[in-house]
């Protein structure tokens, strides 16, 4: 062979081994942080259950009662938010990668993850009435003695003060969800709701008069059960009289003191997913460029040779040596990511720490895809080179 065509051949492998290089990261950023559906199966892995449970064991709860609430809605409800959290990534995706010409995130929001009518599932199916009796006892105590009874008093009622509230409060989180994050998200320029609390104070009336006409304070024990009930109605006009029997919910409720708008505005984070948009269509470019280069070196290669032999021998020794080389790369970079993530303040959660460890494994995959699909490649193409030295030799 001419000193020129081993000349160009040297040169044609060097640069093929080095765009195979710039590939191999290209092709595991593709397969990863711009897979929708990896990104969605980092989410689905997510030990949501474990974490809430090791936060518990650790003593890290403030608030036992909304603890177990929020465990349990976690608990119920994880596959699906889960689900609609992978429904909302891949509407993002979809936008990135230039599937659909438009993204409204608020909408893409309301459609998936914050639906209404998945949020009033939810919280229909949770059990209120810890929080709400916890409540109720509260606001009772507020006051020291509100109408003259004790705990003791009214304390066997607030079970069913609770169970018959809870209800009641559902009903109208149903109305004003929706509405409220219209508003919230500027999906809406107004909102006008209204709450009423009306059945609520019609609950606290009913088993607050139950407990103050069985034991009446001493100042009312020698009247008539007509003069207790209308010494009660009395005492309970003036307990409730700084709760309306309704609540407003429009512009000014969302306005703080200081005049600012407690709205939420997603044109940033469109404005940079439509900048970033730009640079994955750039990329996806890029990756696809390669994957072309990639073949026109080795059909430089090829046209070189002119022969099977030299072909296999070239092509098999740079698809082998890259192999071997992300095999190695695979190994050191597995390694030091375990140890890495071992060392940080996160690795005393043992559910987190085996999350990201696995996480980072699973990032490294497509490289794990690389090093054996090359080094088969590598072992196939150098047994062709040592069947036809054969048959060469043979003849």
């Amino acid at each position: 062979m001419s000193a020129p065509k081993t000349i160009g051949i040297i040169l044609l492998s060097i640069i093929l081994f080095f765009t195979l290089c710039v590939f191999g990261v290209v092709f595991t950023v593709k397969m990863t942080a711009l897979n929708a559906s990896y990104v969605t199966s980092l989410v689905d892995d997510i030990p949501v259950t474990e974490i809430i449970e090791e936060a518990a064991a650790e003593g890290e709860v403030d608030n036992p009662e909304l603890f177990t609430m929020i465990k349990e809605v976690v608990t119920e409800n994880e596959t699906a938010i889960k689900d609609r959290i992978g429904d909302f990534v891949q509407i993002v995706y979809k936008y990135l990668n230039g599937k659909s010409d438009s993204l409204d995130m608020a909408q893409a929001l309301k459609d998936t993850v914050l639906a209404p009518d998945f949020i009033v599932s939810m919280i229909n199916n949770t059990d209120l009435t810890p929080l709400l009796e916890e409540f109720i006892s509260g606001m009772l105590e507020g006051d020291g003695s509100p109408l003259g009874l004790s705990y003791n008093d009214y304390e066997q009622y607030i079970d069913d003060m609770a169970a018959d509230i809870e209800p009641l409060l559902k009903e109208q989180a149903a109305i004003i969800i929706s509405p409220v994050y219209d508003y919230i998200m500027g999906k809406s320029q107004a909102i006008d709701v209204t709450i009423s609390l009306q059945d609520f104070k019609e609950v606290l009336n009913h088993y607050l008069k139950q407990a103050f006409l069985a034991s009446p304070p001493a100042e009312y024990k020698n009247l008539s059960r007509a003069e207790l009930e209308q010494a009660f109605e009395n005492l309970f006009e003036d307990f409730t009289k700084d709760l309306s029997s309704s609540i407003n919910i429009d512009e000014e409720f969302f306005t703080s003191e200081d005049g600012a708008t407690v709205t939420v505005d997603l044109t940033e984070a469109e404005q940079a997913l439509s900048e970033s948009r730009e640079y994955v269509g750039i990329f996806n470019l890029v990756f696809y460029l390669l994957i072309i280069f990639i073949l026109l070196l080795i059909g430089g290669i090829i046209l070189i040779y002119r022969e099977v032999k030299g072909s296999a021998l070239n092509l098999g020794l740079v698809s082998l040596i890259y192999g071997v080389g992300v095999l190695l790369t695979h190994m050191g970079s597995t390694r030091i990511a375990r140890d890495v993530i071992m060392q940080q303040d996160i690795s005393s959660s043992v559910a987190i720490r085996d999350w990201l460890i696995q996480r980072s494994t699973g990032s490294l995959f497509p490289l794990q895809i690389l090093y054996i699909v090359f080094i088969l490649i590598g072992i196939v193409l150098l047994a062709v080179y040592f069947v036809y030295r054969r048959r060469q030799n043979a003849i």
